[in-house]
């Protein structure tokens, strides 16, 4: 049995036919035909089966797919451990980002490591909040930039913090609130509220804020959006109202075309920070990455402070 087989056995599994994962292991159908039947030879049993036309694995198949899986990460993980034992440049940094908070973090960050380091290939892997932690365990990604309360109790992941940062309602310019000479946390759930899909203990906030009337009657998100840029143009052309980190907006509210709920703070605060499987050791490139992302959030911090 050789982990060339297992892994063409993954493959034929995770595209569903012989002619599709051959293109994805870049064989011929005939040789990955024969690949396969070497693998059931060497294991005496067949490993995969045909039910209503799908391709499915069988008792002994799903056995060596649990296993395959395995030592191909641990086989890709030893590959790049010797690499870095031997001090060589890898020269590539793979980072997921969610759509909201942290590629807003995360931009002016891989803009500077590559003008210090143009060599390096940087990839931006974006995705749902809720994605993040299995692309990293699928080592699609070397490091996930998150709200930490995502990773903090998944004991697999190690992280690096960053600061807390103040959560402050925002709105169009001309919005009712804005003529208010002193809106409160209800002032502000008389309009809809718009924001991404809510991680547990920031809706658990958000409705401890929400008026007890409102909590049964409507759902607290009116509008949903994860992509930071399109939520910003829904709250320019609407009455409602979000809730975001400073550093997200501070450019929007310098150009005026959204404004912060003036004298309102709700006291809600959001804590990023770059998180990493404890079992792949940091490279380089990573280090370098969180370090510099250490000082841009660390200036961002103390801009706010200084205001």
């Amino acid at each position: 049995m050789e982990l060339r087989q297992l892994r063409h056995l993954m493959a034929v599994i995770e595209q569903g036919s012989f002619s599709r994962a051959a293109e994805v292991v870049h064989l011929t159908q005939p040789a990955l035909t024969r690949s396969i039947q070497a693998l059931e030879a060497s294991v005496g049993s067949p490993v995969l089966e045909r039910n209503r036309g799908a391709l499915l694995p069988t008792q002994i198949g799903e056995l060596l797919l649990r296993h395959a899986r395995a030592l191909d990460c641990a086989t890709r993980d030893l590959e790049r451990d010797i690499a870095l034992t031997k001090g060589l440049e890898l020269g590539e940094l793979r980072i997921g980002v969610g759509p909201y908070g942290g590629s807003a973090l995360v931009g002016p960050v891989i803009g500077r490591l590559h003008q210090l380091h143009p060599g390096l290939q940087l990839k931006t892997v974006l995705a749902p909040w809720q994605e993040l932690p299995d692309r990293a365990r699928a080592r699609e990604v070397d490091l996930i930039v998150v709200e930490l309360s995502q990773v903090q109790q998944m004991e697999d992941f190690a992280f690096s913090a960053l600061q807390e940062h103040a959560v402050i309602p925002v709105c169009r310019p001309q919005h009712p609130l804005t003529q208010l000479a002193q809106p409160s946390a209800t002032d502000i759930f008389s309009y809809p509220l718009a924001g991404p899909s809510l991680l547990p203990g920031m809706r658990q906030a958000l409705e401890q804020l929400r008026p007890a009337a409102k909590q049964q009657k409507t759902p607290l998100l009116a509008v949903e959006c994860d992509l930071a840029s399109m939520l910003k143009d829904v709250l320019r052309h609407c009455d409602a109202v979000s809730l975001m980190p400073g550093f997200m907006v501070a450019a929007d509210l310098a150009a005026g075309s959204l404004v912060s709920v003036p004298g309102l703070a709700l006291g809600l605060k959001a804590r990023f920070g770059c998180a990493w499987l404890q079992a792949r050791t940091v490279s380089t490139v990573a280090a370098r990455f969180m370090q510099l992302l250490q000082e841009h959030d660390q200036q961002l911090y103390q801009l706010k402070q200084t205001e």
